[in-house]
């Protein structure tokens, strides 16, 4: 009986014995899953660190290429449109003084200079008057470097399309990085531009005047008294420009002219309506153009500047009366009927 139980106690250990060894296999098999599973997640992550490592690198190194890149464009950018300073103030007084020439306000002459100056790094101070622009350009960076110039105006006039395109050539520098050379080229491209020429101006300027007193109800006989009166007065005033006569005295003869031209339409009886025809026959001398700028200084605040236009403009108008009053004085009319 002891036996059979010792026997049974034996397998019963051998069985328990051999559960443990499978145990015990099973749990070693498992830890070498698991650790063959650490060890390719440790191999990816550090793939994976590696990877980003290496895009950050690349990515620091396009950062740092497209910078220098575009640092080299601003230093040549900035080279190209570095310029010296006698160039620019010279270029600048020629510039100034086309646009005041031509019939631009005040403000309009300021602000064009200052645009070309600041495109090539230049503060630009002016002071403008008919006569003469004083011009003061200092460099940004430093403004030891500085000059002043002084530039004479030719006699006003009016041109509409050189005004134009002297406004669009400064924003052509400022928007484009054009060189002080292009830009002188192209200025004095535009300065040598086609404008009508004297024939087509004479006749178109006297077709227009003659026409603008059918307005105020001047019959045929004023209209050619007119014509002909503004056909000769413009070729008087074109010689006597050439010439360069005084501009007060250029006003008193050519107003003389056309009103008499006119009274001589008048005399031999061409028209009914004779103060239309001596009286527009000097319309078209009427400075209108710098009426208007003068108005526009004084909304611009530029007022010293509209003052000496208006008073200019002033001394034209008296010199067109004058001219107008010695026809009427010759003639021993008058076109006043109290």
């Amino acid at each position: 009986m002891k036996n059979e139980i010792l026997q049974n106690l034996d397998s019963k250990n051998s069985q328990n014995l051999d559960c443990h060894d499978l145990n015990s296999s099973e749990f070693k098999s498992r830890n070498d899953a698991l650790q063959d599973s650490k060890n390719i997640v440790s191999k990816n992550t550090i793939e994976s660190t590696n990877k980003d490592s290496q895009n950050n690198i690349e990515f620091k190194n396009t950062i740092e290429s497209n910078t220098k890149i575009t640092d080299s464009i601003t230093n040549d950018q900035q080279k190209l449109k570095k310029v010296d300073i006698e160039d620019l103030v010279k270029f600048l007084a020629k510039y100034a003084s086309a646009l005041m020439a031509n019939g631009a306000y005040t403000s309009r002459v300021v602000k064009c200079t200052q645009r070309i100056g600041a495109s090539y790094g230049y503060d630009v101070s002016m002071v403008v008057w008919i006569k003469s622009i004083t011009l003061t350009v200092c460099e940004r960076d430093n403004y030891a470097n500085r000059r002043t110039q002084v530039c004479q105006n030719p006699p006003l006039g009016a041109n509409f399309r050189l005004i134009s395109d002297l406004s669009a050539l400064s924003w052509q520098i400022h928007d484009h990085d054009i060189s002080l050379k292009e830009a002188e080229v192209r200025y004095t491209h535009i300065m040598q531009g086609s404008n009508f020429g004297f024939l087509s101006s004479l006749l178109f300027a006297s077709i227009a005047n003659s026409t603008f007193c059918k307005l105020f109800s001047g019959d045929v006989g004023a209209q050619i008294c007119v014509f002909m009166g503004t056909f000769a007065g413009f070729i008087v005033r074109y010689l006597l420009t050439k010439w360069k006569a005084d501009i007060r005295a250029m006003y008193v003869i050519v107003s003389f002219v056309c009103s008499f031209v006119a009274y001589i339409g008048v005399h031999f009886g061409l028209t009914s309506t004779p103060e239309i025809a001596v009286g527009f026959s000097i319309l078209y001398l009427i400075p209108g153009i710098q009426i208007i700028n003068s108005l526009a200084d004084v909304l611009h605040e530029y007022t010293l500047m509209a003052i000496s236009r208006g008073v200019n403009m002033g001394i034209f108008l008296i010199c067109i009366a004058v001219g107008a009053y010695l026809t009427l004085s010759i003639a021993q009319v008058s076109l006043i009927h109290v």
